[in-house]
């Protein structure tokens, strides 16, 4: 896996951006194909949304095909080196260790970037993208993020980054990196609400069909997701129910008629799989729900607690504070993002 490299080169602040925004993605041999398919869809969304914001070029180090880790390839990608002047977005997906060694090392990524990075606004990475980062030394003194699966390798190897090991998305200044695979874009909604405002990244999730709209201190591995992993399908069944239910009656009671269990079997069968009791389950779902409005809507406690199956706001605080570690107004004034 890589090392980091000696530059110390950091993501410039270019002159201010021309009216349509340059973003680039690299991939290469053995990409992810997920790291190049989510943002891209992103942005293109956006200048749906916004016509002329942005303009999405795929490079790679040669150009033409590169083929993906799910076996189909991604045509015409331009050459890394015929990307010339201003960039105001390059982000660098991730992959297979060896592709992306290969690809660093073997085909000059690595130093291609710390020299881009220098005409680019903002620089980011999806999953183990961070790595080719590290070595074209854009990671040092920097607070940073890659795949759960990577973080200790990534701390091991460039050990002058703060890798952060439980977050979606970090932003440090002009760099920013996002965890693995999917949250490529929870990046870029995050690049595009920075850019264009929260109304049209919210438009863009809507489009996408995305379940919500994550801040970049969420965590990487989802707690109702981890709660499935031992269930069995009606468990699993009725716990994807809770999460678009919130407002309704989510009592044991509630929870085990629903199940056609008796209340006593059901908390039983219910903490022996998900490993939490329902009222923990139900709790955390409404806590995310509130901190998911408050970052992104405008709308009064009031109305936020009540949209959140909460029965007062002091009860979504307490609730917010407990499962979440984070304040009302911490949230409300985009904290979580920064």
């Amino acid at each position: 896996m890589p090392h980091h490299a000696k530059s110390t080169a950091h993501p410039a602040n270019p002159p201010a951006s021309a009216p349509c925004r340059e973003v680039v993605l690299l991939a290469f041999e053995g990409v992810e194909a997920i790291d190049i398919a989510a943002p891209a869809s992103a942005f293109s969304k956006a200048s749906l949304c916004a016509p002329g914001a942005y303009r999405v070029r795929i490079a790679s180090p040669r150009g033409g095909a590169v083929g993906t880790s799910a076996g189909f390839a991604v045509a015409d990608t331009l050459p890394m080196h015929a990307v010339d002047g201003p960039i105001d977005t390059l982000i660098v997906a991730g992959g297979e260790e060896d592709a992306l060694r290969r690809a660093i090392y073997g085909e000059g990524v690595g130093d291609w970037l710390a020299a881009a990075a220098q005409r680019s606004r903002r620089v980011a990475s999806v999953c183990t993208g961070a790595f080719a980062l590290a070595a074209a030394g854009l990671l040092e003194q920097r607070e940073v993020t890659t795949h759960t699966n990577a973080c200790d390798l990534l701390a091991q190897l460039c050990p002058g980054a703060r890798v952060q090991r439980d977050r979606v998305f970090v932003r440090d200044g002009a760099l920013w990196t996002s965890a693995g695979v999917t949250t490529g874009l929870d990046l870029a909604l995050a690049l595009i609400e920075d850019d264009l405002g929260r109304t049209t990244a919210m438009q863009i999730a809507r489009d996408l069909a995305v379940f919500m709209l994550r801040a970049g201190t969420s965590p990487q591995r989802s707690p109702a997701l981890q709660a499935q992993a031992d269930a069995s399908a009606r468990m699993r069944d009725l716990m994807a129910w809770v999460q678009g239910h919130l407002t309704q009656d989510l009592s044991v009671d509630a929870l085990a008629q629903r199940a056609h269990m008796s209340s006593r079997n059901f908390a039983r069968a219910f903490v022996a799989q998900a490993h939490c009791t329902p009222a923990r389950f139900v709790a955390l779902a409404r806590a995310q729900q509130a901190a998911a409005l408050l970052r992104q809507t405008d709308w009064p406690h009031e109305k936020i607690a009540a949209r959140s199956g909460f029965g007062s706001v002091d009860a979504m605080a307490r609730a917010v504070q407990l499962h979440l570690g984070q304040r009302l107004a911490q949230l409300r004034a985009g904290v979580a993002v920064a």
